[in-house]
């Protein structure tokens, strides 16, 4: 069955959406049943609904509409209008369409036909059991029994499958759409404003491949940081380190190890250095100044420089001076050593700065081995100094040249790497990002347990697939038997049958064959044409009525041709009455419910109906009074029924639920009561105009009649207008009503450059407040019993 259509562009159609529209009280969107009847006036849209089924029976779009565009959904899959060849829905629509294709002499007498077409005529037994064990085997759903009973199972596992399929599958993707779209998209450090849910598919793809890898706790610390890290300046120092220790060691070996031997040594100074030291410290202080010792006074030997000279010897004074010069270069080069470690770890970014730091700190440890190598060979310099007259041992050294150079050429690179990341800064930004946003994932898929939901999703579509197979198979199993029906009774098939099938009917109804479908043959006795006769002639000049009545019951016998018969068809018949009396009126109905409505009693006492699904459209109210007299299918086993209302507002058509006072009451005077009530308010005409174009008509047809029963003498021609008078009384108001009605509002014989002008909004909400006032006054039970049919609370006061 189908079940709901949106119509985006076609005819009067325009931007129509069911679940929007048709709602009921409760705003529960309310669905195509198995019977719809649907009720609309002339120029609301109901032949182009039709013809939107026309479109799906026949498998092409009309080519006078631009650009359509439609869906249907139902039960079969939803059927679009670029799908119109593609679709499994038996569908079997009458309307003019229908007319203008098979009965185009209707239309145009000179060079239109009446398409044969055939039924089953002489039976053959052989074929008839044929097709009984074929039907029998087919079975259907009221008998739940046969391979039809068996796809509709079949479609319910399907669709149950395929509904776990999809329940799992959506809670999937809207766990990723969620976390996209709340949590990484808002994040303002690696979130990024066009995430969503094709992100985070990506991402969670990169995060399967081997070189990832999860960051740590501080690894995400140290990538948030470097997001926060502004460029830092270019570090132009660089550490140079060039020991002279090697020359320094040198020299010092040689001093150290230096023998030397005083020309006439004095054994008491030899024998005490320190004595010796303060001897020669005091030389140059009493040399050429003094005559007498300044510590003890006494007077100095007239020998002593003599004596002392010859201690101390030029070799000594030169060795003494060699080692001052060896110390100055030792203490030289330890005042450079600081000068190594004076780079510091704020010029670094984060990523060089711990290792920045630990290199500095292994240099500093490697520099102080070598500045107390340094203070060692110093301190043996000073020993020698003092006792020139002995060799010194050379000290042990402990520094490693090697891992001092190793360890600033290290530095040197962190500085080059430092400086080079000032370059890629952005680019490490938008690594950093990415291993933030991964990681994020990649923590939220394994809390969701992703993988295991993916693999629950693909066995749930594969299940659904199986079960889908399993349809499909029987589907076509059903086709390939229904269209083996098709051509059994193709065998049978008699295009007289088809002739007299409509003559029946027509029989039926006029009680003589005054009006026939004649199958005319050539001398072969091979059919040609049907044509229409009366009284045994050729039949011109057809009333509407007779087309219309003649049309319908050709589309009646059509459905027992071969193509139709015993298949679950949807049928649409769109406004079958067109100017037809009483009689027709029931005779159409009759016709509707005898051969199509009417269910059949199966074994048992249950219902089995004639067809799949069942459309009939109305503009007109007798009729559709008529139709609340139909075989209505149950609710609960055969699909139920439902009644809808298409409307024009302005030029789009629309479709909703048939209030209650059509589906209830069906009477056109609830219906125009309804149209004057809402002209009550100005602003309604901003919505839907059409009742307020249509005031002047409405009014003076449901004045005519409420008047009428109300005053029901008749006196002269001006009845209608003395109605009025003595209904709303002699005031002013009641007699520019009386004239307007008579000659404005419902007229345009005399005044036709009315019908070129807007309406006047404006005065009609207070024609029509002062008409509903007045029957309020006048009787407030009638009143608000009009105001209960059309779904209106009641009026107070």
């Amino acid at each position: 069955m189908i079940r709901q259509i949106d119509i985006a562009n076609f005819g009067s159609f325009n931007g129509f959406s069911w679940k929007k529209s048709i709602r009921d009280q409760g705003n529960t969107v309310q669905d195509f049943k198995r019977l719809n009847i649907i009720y609309g006036r002339n120029y609301s849209g109901k032949t182009t609904l039709s013809r939107i089924f026309r479109a799906l029976e026949t498998r092409r779009i009309p080519t006078s509409y631009l650009n359509p565009s439609f869906i249907a959904h139902g039960d079969k899959g939803q059927v679009s209008n670029t799908q119109v060849q593609n679709h499994n829905y038996d569908i079997r629509v009458y309307n003019s369409d229908f007319v203008k294709d098979n009965l185009s002499f209707l239309v145009n007498e000179v060079s239109g036909e009446i398409k044969t077409f055939a039924i089953v005529g002489e039976k053959n037994k052989e074929i008839e059991d044929t097709i009984t064990a074929i039907e029998a085997n087919l079975g259907s759903l009221e008998e739940k029994a046969g391979l039809r009973y068996d796809l509709d199972v079949k479609q319910k596992k399907w669709d149950r499958a395929k509904s776990s399929h999809k329940r799992t599958f959506d809670s999937l993707e809207q766990k990723l759409r969620t976390h996209a779209n709340e949590k990484i998209k808002k994040n303002r450090d690696y979130g990024s404003p066009v995430y969503n849910i094709d992100g985070i598919k990506r991402d969670i793809q990169a995060t399967k491949i081997s070189e990832f890898k999860l960051l740590t706790t501080e690894e995400q610390a140290a990538r948030l940081a470097l997001l926060k890290q502004e460029a830092l300046p270019d570090i132009t120092d660089s550490i140079s380190i060039n020991l002279e220790m090697v020359d320094i060691k040198e020299i010092a070996e040689g001093l150290l190890s230096r023998t030397i031997t005083p020309t006439q040594p004095i054994q008491e100074l030899l024998n005490d250095n320190i004595l010796q030291q303060w001897v020669k410290q005091g030389m140059p202080l009493h040399k050429k100044k003094r005559d007498t010792c300044a510590f003890c006074r006494q007077n100095l030997p007239h020998d002593i420089w003599e004596v002392l000279d010859s201690h101390f010897s030029k070799e000594s004074s030169d060795l003494e001076t060699s080692i001052d010069s060896c110390l100055k270069s030792v203490d030289a080069e330890i005042k450079t050593i600081p000068s190594y470690t004076s780079l510091t770890g704020d010029k670094f970014y984060p990523e060089e700065k711990n290792a920045f730091e630990l290199g500095n700190d292994a240099l500093s440890n490697a520099l102080n081995v070598y500045k107390k190598d340094l203070e060692a060979l110093r301190s043996a310099l000073e020993a020698r100094k003092h006792n020139l007259f002995q060799p010194v041992p050379m000290p042990i050294f402990s520094h490693d040249a090697a891992e001092i150079q190793e360890h600033s050429q290290a530095i040197n690179a962190l500085i080059t790497q430092s400086n080079d990341r000032t370059n890629t800064l952005e680019k490490d930004k938008g690594t950093a990002r990415e291993a933030l946003r991964l990681t994020d994932v990649a923590t939220f898929i394994d809390a969701i347990d992703h993988d295991n939901e993916l693999t629950r999703i693909a066995q749930l579509k594969k299940d659904a697939d199986t079960e889908n197979t399993a349809y499909t198979d029987a589907e076509k199993e059903i086709r390939k038997l229904e269209y083996e029906v098709t051509q059994l009774r193709g065998r049978q098939k008699d295009e007289r049958k088809g002739a007299d099938r409509v003559n029946a009917l027509l029989n039926h109804f006029f009680g003589h064959d005054g009006i026939r479908l004649e199958a005319k043959g050539n001398s072969e006795n091979t059919i040609i044409k049907f044509e229409i006769t009366r009284e045994g002639k050729s039949a011109y000049n057809l009333s509407e009525g007779e087309c219309s009545l003649i049309a319908f019951c050709y589309f009646m016998a059509k459905l027992e041709e071969p193509e139709s018969k015993g298949k679950d068809l949807i049928i649409y018949i769109d406004d079958p009455i067109s100017s037809l009396d009483g009689n027709h009126i029931f005779f159409v109905f009759s016709l509707i419910e005898s051969l199509i409505a009417k269910p059949v009693k199966k074994e048992g006492n249950s219902n089995s109906y004639r067809y799949k699904q069942l459309f009939i459209s109305t503009h007109n109210l007798d009729f559709l009074k008529y139709l609340k007299k139909i075989s209505f299918p149950n609710e609960k086993n055969h699909g139920g029924n439902q009644h809808f209302l298409i409307e024009r507002n302005g030029a789009a058509s629309g479709i909703c639920l048939m209030p209650s006072y059509l589906k209830d009451y069906i009477t056109e005077f609830n219906y125009l009561f309804h149209q004057i009530y809402k002209c009550r308010d100005p602003e309604l005409a901003k919505v839907t105009h059409e009742p307020f174009y249509s005031f002047g008509n409405n009014l003076r047809k449901f004045l005519e009649a409420f008047l009428f029963y109300k005053y029901p003498h008749h006196d002269d021609k001006n009845d209608g207008l003395e109605r009025i008078k003595k209904f709303f009384g002699d005031d002013d108001t009641a007699i520019a009503l009386a004239n307007r009605l008579n000659n404005e509002l419902s007229h345009l014989e005399s005044i036709f450059d009315r019908s070129i002008k807007p309406v006047e909004i404006p005065e009609i909400p207070k024609l029509a407040n002062y008409v509903l006032d007045k029957i309020y006054d006048a009787d407030p039970h009638q009143y608000n019993s009009l105001l209960k049919s059309i779904g209106e609370p009641e009026r107070v006061q």
